[in-house]
């Protein structure tokens, strides 16, 4: 049911309230004059600033849009608009210098790079250096026929660096001499240098032997070396073996028609590393040798009968450029023939390798495998040349420096302080 105070809107429409009679009414017309009062003030303050009453006010506003510390909303124009700093207010007691457009010519850069004038290591001459050997050297340059131009080539860390410095026999290292080079540790670029070496015949040839990058992003190095040479080194590590860049090394060189020959590096790895028996690196050391024949034979580019690398024929060499030794049976052989005079070094070469056992008791070689009483026959060159190298190998790694000298000092090698750290 609606109630009767109120109408159909919701506006009261009942009896009066006891406050509107208390207030009575004389108490609107005091708020209608408080309220005359005060748009009286404000026409005053509009005349005496200079405007008009019923106007907003003129006053002066300052460039930044504050008027007695406010900020005031007000339209700026775009080309009055500042949003940064000039330079004299930032750097107040640098010279400013505004020039014209294209003042600079265009050869020369905005921000100059920084130029590193000197790309090489400073390398010292080696100590005790000859000047008979030098004009032997120089002798040698004249005569092309007793100059030959060799390129080491291989895949990357396979030690070709090292058994380049291993062949100067001298301290200190005269490859890898750029800066980059020594940071990264690896070759960038070609490096040439020239040896005086002696065949097994004892006749003296000049190598030019050029160390080539390993790394398959510089193989235009190794590319430009091999066009200059009459023949390759290949270098291949004794354990990881033919990898891929070696692989295509090989093909490009058989490309060029160039006679190979190989090393096969880091034999100590087979002794110090993976710790292998004598007759079980024998094997390793075959199967690495019949991956570089199966690659030559396989290659597209091959013309003719192809070349085949094995021990006998005196095209493969066995080395550890980190410890400074190498050799080639022929070369082992003439080790003992010193030791043994009267041995007939090339027919005890042509033995050293193959399915060729040693009997110890006769004292004759076969090639089938017999006894010497309870003990099996081993293969020549495990008795010969691999025993004995890990004899040595065991009593320097187990022996004393001070107890290790007299039998370095028998076999004539000697230790710098570094190696005997």
């Amino acid at each position: 049911m609606a109630d009767p105070d109120y109408d159909e809107f919701g506006n009261y429409i009942g009896a009066v309230l006891p406050e509107e009679r208390e207030a009575g009414p004389g108490a609107m017309d005091e708020d209608d004059e408080e309220e005359d009062e005060v748009v009286d003030d404000e026409e005053e303050d509009t005349t005496a600033a200079g405007g008009r009453p019923g106007e907003p006010e003129m006053a002066l506003v300052p460039a930044d849009g504050a008027r007695g510390g406010e900020q005031l909303n007000q339209i700026v124009l775009h080309e009055d608009k500042k949003f940064y700093p000039d330079a004299e207010e930032l750097y107040g007691d640098a010279e400013v210098r505004v020039e014209e457009e294209d003042t600079q010519p265009l050869d020369k850069p905005v921000i100059a790079p920084v130029k590193i004038k000197q790309f090489n290591m400073p390398v010292k001459p080696p100590k005790g250096e000859q000047s008979q050997a030098h004009s032997f050297m120089i002798g040698l340059t004249e005569n092309p026929q007793f100059v030959r131009n060799v390129a080491l080539i291989g895949h990357l860390h396979h030690g070709k660096t090292t058994f380049m410095d291993y062949l100067l026999h001298t301290e200190g290292r005269h490859t890898d001499v750029r800066i980059d080079e020594q940071q990264r540790g690896v070759s960038i670029k070609c490096t040439p240098c020239s040896i005086v070496l002696q065949n097994t015949k004892g006749k003296s040839f000049l190598i030019n032997v050029v160390d080539t990058p390993g790394h398959v992003n510089f193989v235009d190095e190794v590319s430009a070396a091999v066009r200059l040479c009459d023949g390759v080194c290949i270098v291949v590590d004794a354990i990881e073996g033919v990898m891929v860049n070696t692989e295509k090394l090989i093909k490009h060189a058989i490309a060029e028609q160039l006679p190979l020959c190989l090393v096969v590096n880091k034999v100590d790895r087979l002794i110090l590393e993976l710790k292998l028996p004598p007759d079980d690196a024998y094997i390793k050391l075959r199967h690495t040798i019949e991956e570089v024949n199966n690659v030559i034979a396989e290659c597209p580019h091959l013309k003719g009968v192809p070349q085949k690398l094995s021990p006998e024929l005196g095209n493969v060499a066995f080395a550890s450029s980190r410890h400074g030794w190498s050799f080639t049976v022929q070369s082992f052989a003439k080790l003992y023939a010193g030791y043994f005079p009267g041995l007939d070094h090339s027919a005890f070469a042509r033995r050293l390798w193959g399915d060729i056992y040693y009997n110890e008791e006769a004292r004759t070689f076969s090639k089938k495998r017999g006894k010497s009483g309870d003990k099996e026959d081993s293969r020549s060159f495990v008795h010969f040349v691999l025993s004995p190298l890990y004899k040595l190998y065991s009593q320097v790694v187990g022996t004393e420096p001070e107890k290790l000298d007299p039998v370095l000092f028998e076999l004539g090698l000697r230790l710098s302080r570094e190696q005997r750290r």
